[in-house]
């Protein structure tokens, strides 16, 4: 199972304009051929693919994913390691896992700071909104797919932790504002 994310423009606006402002952030749009999504957004919108395989690992709607933690306190008690030594080794653990944690969530800003750079390029070159999709995928990309539930957003709502949090699978709308 991969992430893709799914960038919906307006036809209006020209291809060349779009790429340029994905260029300059080093990513690239690939026109994608969806019937089902097609259907969904109805005429005069094109859905563009932001990456050339996959987002798997993307910032955006990441928030949900869980974390994953385990401490080896079973493998260190078959080892014969006391409940002290446990302790303070699982303490030391969980004291990087925290950094660790830290340092993907400055990452993932990061990341969510790009796109919203992305969307404001966008918008101020003539959209008067975009469409944003975060959707795992089992199986081919132009597969047929249901139609995504819809939420709207206004720019000026928008910030890095809204993307972070942004629910996969729901396609958002963001507009001027």
């Amino acid at each position: 199972m991969c992430t893709f994310i799914t960038l919906f423009l307006p036809t209006t606006l020209a291809h060349e304009t779009a790429a340029a402002i994905f260029t300059r952030s080093g990513r690239c749009l690939f026109a994608q051929d969806s019937p089902s999504l097609q259907a969904a957004v109805g005429p005069g919108w094109q859905p563009w693919l932001s990456a050339a395989h996959c987002d798997c690992g993307t910032a955006l709607a990441s928030v949900r994913a869980k974390p994953e933690w385990k401490g080896d306190a079973a493998r260190w008690r078959k080892k014969g390691w006391s409940e002290a030594k446990i302790a303070r080794a699982l303490a030391e653990q969980l004291a990087r896992h925290a950094q660790d944690q830290q340092l993907r969530r400055d990452e993932a800003l990061g990341d969510a700071g790009q796109w919203l750079q992305r969307i404001d390029a966008l918008l101020q070159s003539g959209a008067a909104r975009i469409g944003l999709l975060v959707r795992d995928y089992d199986g081919a990309v132009d597969a047929r797919q249901p139609a995504p539930p819809e939420r709207h957003w206004s720019r000026g709502q928008l910030d890095a932790a809204d993307l972070l949090a942004l629910a996969p699978g729901t396609l958002h709308w963001i507009e001027r504002g």
